[in-house]
């Protein structure tokens, strides 16, 4: 018996009112894509008896092929093989007919060969890499995301929930207690419901903006099961958003005059014995393995952009004075740059990458990050000196300010190449414009209030 299968006769045993098994195939935009199968059928998925087009994973945001990729119909648009993460499945605590939810990875038909199309295959390859150094990364992500009231208003735009006494909230909240007691309802169904779906969530934190939240994930030795914890907390958090009456935003910055939603990833790396290599021990300032792991994510910070911001709202959160970097520095207990170290000694010793938003794909980011951790250990890279505060001018290479800089760098880059693939980092890119592109094609509320009737 297959690990799956087991998992799957135990789970059923448990709960045999599931009637429908929801099968997610998060694409490269994390959009969640897939079929439901009958719970009756569920034998199949072990079995590698369910399909769905490869091209899937390069859907635009539009859930449109990009026709220039030439990956779908052009050539007949082919399956590929789904086959379910064994501890990324559980009951969907916010549905109304029993459901049960399993998180989908892709091959080949031949069942073997990892589909090239598929983000968490892309973090896989990342991760035999420090496999093969005897590495292992622990990694932690943590989440921020709006919640926002189910209706929009009459512009179609995001609207705060209400809190306490029914007043919709429209100042900043940030660590306030009474805020969170007004949505404790909601927040412990959302650990509840990420818990069934093998999601560790921990600690819940009001953050600055109305109805903005931050939830932790706990340390995990495994960046796959990392990245998909990230993604089974988004599924839960929607869910049990809509089950309470609101609906929950990862746009990176819904608000224009609040604070963004980042996905910050705490990272340390263990060797064969055991031993967290960042931990500087007696030495004064970082480990040296530690100063060369920041180097390599400042060196291949702005070809990774992209992936860290992946839309045109992405980048009206890098901004200055955001806590979201414009800048690859970086600093020790300094929440102002890309890269903080906040501990340096001991088995919490641990780099915070805080440059994704909350938009960004897991699996994408965190390949990036890694590749770029791998990169400075191997090259021995110098990051300079950490950065006091945020950083200026000059103490740092400034990250592409703009969507098609930001592009344009990824599609050049030999980095992203070697770290996703040639044909990832084509299909991607692709993607991107073709994004891009749509959305230039709609004018904006801003620009009739800007030009209308002043030019």
């Amino acid at each position: 018996m297959t690990p799956f299968a087991a998992r799957a006769a135990a789970f059923m045993a448990d709960n045999p009112d599931i009637e429908i098994v929801e099968c997610v195939f998060p694409d490269m935009n994390a959009v969640m894509r897939g079929k439901w199968l009958p719970a009756s059928q569920i034998d199949k998925l072990a079995k590698g008896s369910v399909r769905m087009p490869m091209s899937s994973y390069n859907l635009d945001i539009a859930s449109e092929d990009v026709a220039e990729a030439g990956i779908a119909v052009e050539i007949g648009d082919p399956d590929g093989i789904g086959w379910p993460i064994p501890h990324a499945f559980g009951r969907a605590h916010w549905t109304e007919r029993p459901t049960a939810v399993a998180l989908m990875t892709m091959t080949e038909t031949d069942g073997v060969t990892p589909c090239v199309y598929d983000p968490r295959q892309v973090l896989a390859g990342v991760a035999k890499r420090f496999a093969e150094k005897g590495l292992t990364p622990v990694v932690a992500p943590e989440l921020e995301f709006y919640f926002v009231d189910a209706e929009t208003d009459e512009a179609g735009r995001a609207v705060p929930p209400r809190g306490v006494g029914g007043d919709r909230l429209e100042a900043a909240q940030v660590y306030l207690l009474d805020v969170k007691s007004a949505f404790a309802g909601v927040l412990a169904d959302i650990d509840a419901a990420a818990k069934a779906l093998g999601a560790p969530a921990d600690a819940a934190t009001a953050e600055f903006g109305p109805g903005q939240f931050e939830i932790n994930l706990g340390h995990t030795a495994d960046p796959l099961a990392a990245a998909d914890h990230a993604i089974m907390l988004r599924r839960a958090i929607r869910g049990v958003a809509r089950q309470h009456g609101m609906d929950a935003c990862f746009m990176a910055k819904p608000y224009g005059d609040q604070s963004g939603s980042g996905l910050h990833f705490h990272i340390s790396l263990m060797d064969e014995d055991g031993r967290n290599i960042f931990d500087a021990g007696e030495e004064d300032g970082p480990a040296p393995t530690m100063r060369h792991a920041v180097g390599g994510l400042l060196e291949t910070m702005a070809d990774s952009t992209l992936l860290f911001a992946p839309h045109l709202n992405s980048y009206r959160r890098l901004r200055p004075g955001s806590y979201a970097p414009c800048i690859a520095a970086w600093g020790l207990d300094n929440r102002g740059v890309a890269v903080r170290c906040p501990a340096l000694r001991g088995p919490a010793a641990r780099i915070e990458h805080r440059v994704a938003g909350s938009d960004a794909n897991p699996y994408l980011a965190l390949a990036a990050i890694l590749a770029g951790v791998l990169r400075g250990l191997e090259r021995k890279s110098d990051p300079a000196e950490p950065v006091d505060g945020e950083p200026r001018k000059g103490q740092g290479t400034a990250l592409p300010a703009h969507w098609p800089a930001a592009i344009s760098a990824f599609e050049a880059s030999r980095f992203m190449r070697e770290t996703l693939g040639a044909e990832f980092r084509r299909v991607y890119a692709l993607m991107k414009w073709q994004e891009m592109n749509r959305l230039l094609d709609r004018v904006t509320d801003a620009e009739y209030d800007a030009y209308l009737r002043t030019l």
